[in-house]
């Protein structure tokens, strides 16, 4: 078994082609006890060597673990929070276990960088003590070459969040950092980019999956696919709470492995990374060879749903027409779509309706904006809270073609990402994403390549800037009141 084991490991970190280099992705399974926090953080990081030690044997030069990793995901970060020194300072040594020192002696030990999340103790400018996650990267010399605080909090209420934005550079590319919620908030996921020079974002999270526009697997394809950049993502795993799902992502929307599974365990997926393209404007395509409609419906893995249905705009999709052009709005957000379906390749019991949205939803308790434009599928025809639900089997409905595309105001303040799900909770790849943005207006197209069945959801997702426009509005609410008492 163990050999068995080693051999498809060592098949996950080849590609065809030379890669420029070699990561390796954990979605790690924390051990616990109660024992106490310092028994649980050894013990993880114990497990986080053997995952280092095994890469090494396959060449990796950089390994990601999760946020949350080292103690699960906790409420009350105290007891599992350390000190850490910042980027350019010597790691302190104590007389006791040091998990920061551990593992630069292994990133230096075996040659390879190490990305690890840490629960922070800091102080503020006012000497309170506060916590952070806090991403780390120890280089492949075992200095530490990155520290970064994640910025967008989410159901954290003992945590700080961060405000600057991280990269570190290797002699293989210039990486960025972010954590968890960050990925749907502009900065740091789009200001990041502000550095020209970056080329590979580290993602690790503790994200949990609401469907059908929040499932892990799709948030990290769509990422990459909008911004043209390599993705390495880890997640921590934790399937019965909807947690779980890592992924490798190139930089043309190729998923080169992905982990999704129903049983908590740890797993790992390794790829040769190639360099992004010097050209901006190519087309992106995603594919899974491994890609199979017929695999396990994963019936562990915890369904949960954020879907406002009643918001929503609907148009019904006639697959009787087999050649469709419509065009839905909401409010002055309107997108149009393109789908082709053969008549003798749909069932007629299955529902399929045309979404679009223009208005808020929150994020915790903070309201931001979305918007987005989809093809959904639903349970039954006259029921809307039945639409981007899994079903109870797979949706047979064959489309040949689906093209979903716009021209909309370019907003600098909005960011588009698309998206798609199906009932095995993988996104659609053999796609195609393009952007077109003058300083005027922005028109994006996200086609379909090959024919697909299952379909869930595909469309578009956009963050706009409705939480800015709310602060700059109290902002000039509060001068107001300056005016009524000078």
């Amino acid at each position: 078994m163990w050999v068995i084991g080693a051999v498809l490991l060592f098949l996950g970190c080849i590609q065809l082609g030379r890669g420029d280099y070699i990561a390796a992705v954990v979605e790690y399974y924390p051990t616990t006890s109660n024992n106490g926090a310092n028994w649980t953080i050894e013990e993880n990081v114990h497990n986080y060597i053997y995952q280092i030690e095994t890469a090494q044997h396959f060449g990796v030069q950089i390994i990601v673990f999760p946020e949350y990793g080292l103690s699960d995901v906790v409420e009350n970060p105290e007891d599992y929070a350390i000190t850490i020194p910042e980027v350019g300072k010597n790691l302190y040594i104590s007389d006791g276990f040091n998990p920061l020192l551990t593992l630069a002696n292994a990133a230096m030990e075996h040659r390879m960088y190490v990305v690890a999340n840490f629960l922070e103790r800091a102080l503020d400018t006012s000497y309170r003590t506060v916590f952070y996650s806090t991403t780390v990267v120890f280089s492949n010399n075992g200095s530490l070459v990155a520290k970064y605080r994640k910025i967008n909090i989410y159901k954290e209420p003992n945590l700080t969040a961060g405000s600057d934005l991280v990269t570190f550079t290797t002699a293989f590319g210039t990486f960025g950092l972010i954590t968890s919620m960050d990925i749907l908030y502009l900065h740091p996921s789009e200001s990041i980019f502000g550095n020209a020079n970056v080329t590979d974002v580290i993602y690790v999270a503790a994200w949990t999956s609401y469907i059908p526009f929040y499932m892990s697997l799709e948030v990290q394809v769509g990422y990459a696919l909008a911004n043209k950049v390599n993705l390495l993502a880890s997640n921590i795993n934790s399937p019965f709470n909807g947690r779980g799902g890592s992924s490798i992502v190139s930089s043309d929307g190729t998923v080169l492995r992905k982990i999704l599974t129903d049983k908590p365990a740890t797993s790992y997926i390794c790829s040769n990374v190639q360099a992004p393209s010097t050209n901006k404007d190519f087309v992106l395509r995603g594919f899974d060879i491994l890609d199979n409609d017929t695999r396990g419906t994963l019936p562990n893995y915890k369904n949960l749903i954020d879907f406002n249905y009643d918001a929503y705009t609907y148009h019904p999709l006639d697959l009787s027409s087999e050649n469709i052009t419509d065009e839905i709005c909401s409010g002055q957000f309107c997108c149009n779509f393109n789908i082709l379906a053969f008549a003798n390749e749909t069932n007629s019991s299955e529902v399929y309706k045309l979404v679009a949205y223009e208005g808020t939803t929150f994020f915790d308790k903070e309201q931001v904006g979305i918007k987005f434009c989809t093809v959904i599928a639903c349970l039954y025809e006259d029921d809307v809270s039945s639409c981007g639900v899994r079903p109870p089997s797979s949706y047979t409905t064959v489309f040949r073609q689906i093209t979903v595309w716009g021209t909309w105001e370019s907003n600098p303040e909005d960011f588009y990402r698309p998206v798609s799900l199906k009932g095995n909770l993988d996104s659609v790849y053999n796609v195609t994403y393009l952007e077109n943005r003058t300083n005027d207006s922005l028109g994006i197209s996200y086609q379909t390549t090959v024919s697909h069945s299952n379909v869930i959801l595909f469309g578009m997702f956009v963050r706009s800037g409705v939480e800015a426009l709310s602060i700059s509005l109290n902002f000039v609410a509060f001068l107001l009141i300056l005016q009524r008492v000078f």
